[in-house]
C-alpha cells in the first residue's frame, strides 16, 4: 500500500497504542482531582457495548453534543466525525448524499441505491430526499459505522452506515424541555420535547421543531427571496408500552415538511457571446469571488415525509426476539431555472417524485457474556419511486435570435417510475477461544429485483428538443458477502481486532437516459485493522484504524462503452481503491476540561474508468491516455481516468474540539465549546482542474451560563465564525454557457451568530 509519509506517521501510532497502554498502567498517578471520561455505550453490533470493545471502526456523538453545538441537520456529522463528508450535489432540489472514506453514491437518479446506509431508530432509510431525522430534535446519539455493513444491518451498505438513535420514552416520568434560538439572517430555531406517563407500564414522548433562516444570496433581479432560503419543521411521537417485564413495544410516528430556494450561482462565463452579453449592463458580473444569482425564474423544492413504525422485543430466557415493521412515503415537488440568465432560456424545469417504503426484519441476538454471541435476522424490503420531470423555456429563440420561434421543451414529459424488492438472511457470531482472543465471522445472503421505466409525452404548445425513447425493464442479483476477523483484548484498556469483509450495493436501472441500461451490482472487498485504548487512568482514549478496500464494477457516472452509442449515465465504471489511516483521541485535562479530535487519510481513486472528457480537457493523439479519440467512433472522444481521485474525497482531513465547564457561583455553571473541522482540496468533477473545492477550515464555537441542575441555560453561538467561504464549482449547460462554470455554495459557507434558551423540567 503506497501511502505518503504523513500517513505512514498515523498508521505507526497504532503499533505505540500496544506501549503506550502498558506504560501507562505502570505509570500513571492517582488523580482524584480529576475524573475520568465518561463511558460511552453503542448498539453498532446490536448489543450495548463500550465503544471501546466494538471490532468496528465506529464514531459516536452524543445529542448533548449536538444541541450545545447548535447543528442543525444530520448532515452536520461531518464536522464531527473523521472521513466523513455530505455533497449537495445539486442543492436540496435534487438531495446529496454522504461519503465514507471517500465513497458515495456517484449518480443523481433517485432510484438507485444508496452506497451509505441511513438507519433512524432501526429503521434503514431506502428513500430518496428523506432525511430520515431532520432538525436533530430528541437525539441520543449518532453513530458512524466506517466500511462494509450488512452482517449485522437490516440492509447491506458497501462503504458504512450513519445510525441515529432518538431519545425512547421513559417510564414513571413528567418531564419536558424547550430550545429556542434566534441568529443572524432571521435564523428561528425551537425545539421541544415532552415526555408524559400513561401508566405504570407506559409512557409517551412528543418532540417537535421548527427552522428557518433567510439566505445569503441575493438576487440581482428576483425581487422575494434569496437563495439560500429554507425552512424545516417535523414531529414525532414515540409510544412505549411494557406489558410484561419479557415485552417491550414502541411505535413511532413522524411527519416532516421542508422547504429550500437553492440554486448554482455563475462562477465564470464561457464562449457563447449571446449568453454573455446578458450579464453586461449589470454593475457587478460574475465571478469566483461574486456572491449574486442572476436568474430570473425560481429554484424551490418543498419535500414532505412522514413514518410509522412498531417494534416489538421479547425476551425469550436470555435471549431477545426483536421485530422492526416500518413505512415511509415522502413528496417531493420541485422548480428549477437551470438557466442562470436574467432572461428566460430554461426557466421551468418542474419535476417532482412520490415514493414509498416498507421493510420488515425479525432479529434475534444471544446472551451477553458467553463464549459464543451471535445476532442473525431476516430482512424484506420493498421501495416504489414514481418521478416527473418537465423542462421548458425559450431556448430556441434565445439560441437563434429569432423571436418567432416556438418555446421548446428538452424531450417532452418524463415519467419515470422503478420499483425495488429485497430478501436478506444475516448474521454474525463471536466466539471467545480464551478470555482475551475472540473469533469474529459472519454471513449475508442478498437477493434483489429492481424494475424501472419511462415514458415520455407530448407536451402541447412546445417544440420537442431532442429525443428519448421509452423503456421497460428489470435487473435482478443474488449475493453473498460477510466478515470475518479477530479480536485481541488482553485488559479493559486495551483492544486490537483485524477483519476482512465483503460488501455489496444492488443492482439498478438507470432512468436518466432513454436507452435501457441494466447496472450489475457494485461489490468491495475491505481489510481493516484497528486499536482501541484507554489511558491516563481513563482519563484518555486514542483509537486508530488502517484500512483498504477494493470495489468492483463500481457505480457512477461514466461512459458506458457497452452501447451501440456509447452515452454518459450510470453504469459500471470498474475499479477503484480506498485505502487509508484514522486516528481519533479525546482527553480529560482537567476536571471540567475536556479537548479531542481525529486526523484522517484518505486515498480514493479509480483504477479502472473511462469516462467522458471535462469541459476544456486537452485531447491526446495517444488511444488510451488523457482524453482522446474513441477508435472506431464518429467523433466521441473519451478520458481514461485510472488513478484520478473520486469527487467530494478530500485525502486529508482533522477536526479538533474542546469543552469546558465550571461552577460560578452556589447553583450556577458556565460552560464553552469550540470545534474546528478543516478538510483537504477534493474534486467536485472528476480530474476537473477548474472544478476544483478548495481546502478550508470552519469554526463553530458555543458558550453559556445556566442552573447547575440544568433547569435553564442561556448562551451565545456561532456556526463558522470566521466567515470562511467556499463552493463546488461544476461545468455550465453546453447548450447554454458553454465553457463556462457555475457554483453551489452551500448556507454552511456564511456565517451565523445567535442566541439560545434551553429550559427543562
Amino acid at each position: 500500500m503506497r501511502l505518503t509519509y504523513r500517513a505512514a506517521l498515523l498508521g505507526s501510532a497504532m503499533m505505540s497504542l500496544f506501549g503506550a497502554a502498558g506504560a501507562h498502567a505502570q505509570e500513571a498517578q492517582p488523580a482524584s482531582a480529576v475524573t475520568s471520561l465518561d463511558a460511552i455505550i453503542v448498539t453498532a453490533t446490536k448489543r450495548a457495548q463500550r465503544l471501546q470493545d466494538v471490532p468496528v471502526a465506529v464514531t459516536a456523538v452524543s445529542g448533548q453534543t449536538l444541541e450545545k453545538s447548535n447543528f442543525r441537520e444530520a448532515s452536520d456529522i461531518q464536522y464531527l466525525a473523521p472521513n466523513v463528508t455530505f455533497s449537495s450535489t445539486n442543492p436540496v432540489s435534487n438531495g446529496g448524499g454522504y461519503q465514507i472514506r471517500g465513497v458515495g453514491t456517484q449518480t443523481y437518479d433517485s432510484g438507485v441505491e444508496q452506497t451509505v446506509g441511513l438507519v433512524v431508530d432501526g429503521v434503514i432509510i431506502g428513500l430518496p430526499r428523506d432525511p430520515g431525522a431532520a432538525g436533530f430534535a430528541d437525539v441520543e446519539r449518532v453513530e458512524v459505522l466506517r466500511g462494509p455493513q450488512g452482517t449485522l444491518f437490516g440492509k447491506n451498505a458497501s462503504a458504512g452506515v450513519i445510525q441515529i438513535v432518538t431519545k425512547n420514552p421513559r417510564l414513571e416520568q413528567t418531564s419536558g424541555e424547550l430550545n429556542l434560538s434566534y441568529g443572524e439572517r432571521d435564523e428561528s430555531i425551537a425545539r421541544g420535547v415532552a415526555n408524559l406517563p400513561l401508566g405504570a407500564r407506559a409512557a409517551i414522548r412528543l418532540s417537535g421543531f421548527y427552522s428557518s433562516q433567510d439566505g445569503a444570496i441575493p438576487y440581482a433581479v428576483r425581487k422575494d427571496g434569496a437563495v439560500g432560503d429554507r425552512e424545516a419543521k417535523g414531529l414525532r411521537a414515540k409510544v412505549l408500552i411494557q406489558p410484561t417485564d419479557a415485552l417491550t413495544v414502541t411505535v413511532a410516528a413522524d411527519y416532516q415538511e421542508a422547504f429550500a430556494r437553492d440554486a448554482p450561482i455563475i462562477e465564470s462565463l464561457g464562449i457563447n457571446p449571446r449568453y454573455n452579453n446578458l450579464f453586461a449592463g449589470f454593475a457587478q458580473k460574475p465571478g469566483k469571488d461574486a456572491y449574486i444569482s442572476f436568474q430570473d425564474g425560481d429554484w424551490k423544492a418543498d419535500t414532505a415525509v412522514r413514518g410509522i413504525s412498531g417494534q416489538a422485543d421479547w425476551k425469550l430466557g436470555d435471549f431477545t426476539l426483536t421485530s422492526i415493521t416500518a413505512y415511509r412515503a415522502s413528496e417531493m415537488t420541485q422548480l428549477t431555472d437551470i438557466d442562470h440568465a436574467p432572461i428566460d432560456i430554461f426557466n421551468y424545469s418542474d419535476g417532482g417524485l412520490d415514493s414509498d417504503q416498507f421493510t420488515q426484519e425479525f432479529r434475534i441476538t444471544s446472551p451477553s457474556g458467553g463464549k459464543l454471541e451471535y445476532v442473525a435476522g431476516l430482512y424484506y424490503l420493498k421501495t416504489e419511486v414514481k418521478a416527473w420531470t418537465t423542462q421548458k423555456g425559450d431556448f430556441l429563440k434565445f439560441s437563434t435570435g429569432n423571436a418567432a420561434m416556438p418555446p421548446a421543451v428538452l424531450y417532452g414529459e418524463r415519467l419515470q417510475s422503478s420499483r425495488t424488492e429485497s430478501y436478506a438472511a444475516y448474521g454474525q457470531a463471536t466466539y471467545a477461544l480464551t478470555d482475551v482472543f475472540k473469533l469474529i465471522g459472519g454471513l449475508r445472503y442478498t437477493n434483489d429485483e429492481v424494475y424501472g421505466d419511462l415514458t415520455v409525452k407530448a407536451v402541447p404548445g412546445y417544440f420537442s428538443y431532442g429525443t428519448l425513447l421509452p423503456y421497460k425493464g428489470t435487473v435482478s442479483a443474488d449475493n453473498v458477502s460477510g466478515r470475518f476477523g479477530v479480536q485481541f483484548q488482553p485488559s479493559r484498556d486495551l483492544m486490537a481486532y483485524a477483519t476482512y469483509a465483503t460488501g455489496y450495493k444492488g443492482p439498478a436501472i438507470d432512468s436518466l437516459n432513454g436507452q435501457i441500461k441494466r447496472v450489475s451490482p457494485e461489490t468491495v472487498e475491505s481489510w481493516e485493522a484497528g486499536v482501541k485504548s484507554t489511558l491516563w487512568e481513563g482519563r484518555m482514549t486514542l483509537n486508530a484504524s488502517i484500512y483498504r478496500s477494493d470495489f468492483s464494477d463500481f457505480q457512477a457516472q461514466a461512459l458506458d462503452l457497452t452501447s451501440a452509442t456509447p452515452r454518459l449515465g450510470l453504469t459500471n465504471a470498474g475499479l477503484m481503491r480506498a485505502q487509508g489511516v484514522e486516528v481519533e483521541t479525546s482527553i480529560r485535562l482537567a476536571r471540567g476540561l475536556t479537548v479531542g479530535g481525529s486526523v484522517s487519510y484518505s486515498d480514493a481513486q479509480f483504477k479502472d474508468y473511462t469516462g467522458a472528457c471535462y469541459t476544456g480537457q486537452p485531447i491526446s493523439p495517444t488511444t488510451g491516455q488523457g482524453c482522446y479519440l474513441l477508435p472506431g467512433s464518429a467523433g466521441t472522444y473519451v478520458a481514461n481516468y485510472a488513478g484520478a481521485r473520486l469527487t467530494n474525497a478530500p485525502k486529508w482531513s482533522y477536526n479538533a474540539n474542546l469543552a469546558y465547564e465550571r461552577p460560578v457561583g452556589a447553583d450556577l455553571k458556565l460552560d464553552a465549546s469550540a470545534n474546528w473541522s478543516w478538510r483537504d482540496d477534493s474534486y467536485a468533477i472528476t480530474a476537473d482542474p477548474k472544478a476544483m473545492v478548495k481546502a478550508y477550515g470552519m469554526l463553530n464555537a458555543n458558550i453559556g451560563v445556566g442552573r447547575d441542575n440544568g433547569a435553564w441555560r442561556l448562551g451565545l453561538y456561532a456556526r463558522n465564525l470566521l466567515d470562511k467561504r467556499f463552493y463546488a464549482p461544476y461545468p455550465s449547460l453546453t447548450l447554454i454557457n458553454a465553457g463556462g462554470y457555475e457554483k453551489i455554495v452551500s448556507p454552511d459557507a456564511f456565517r451565523t451568530v445567535g442566541a439560545k434558551l434551553s429550559l427543562s423540567f
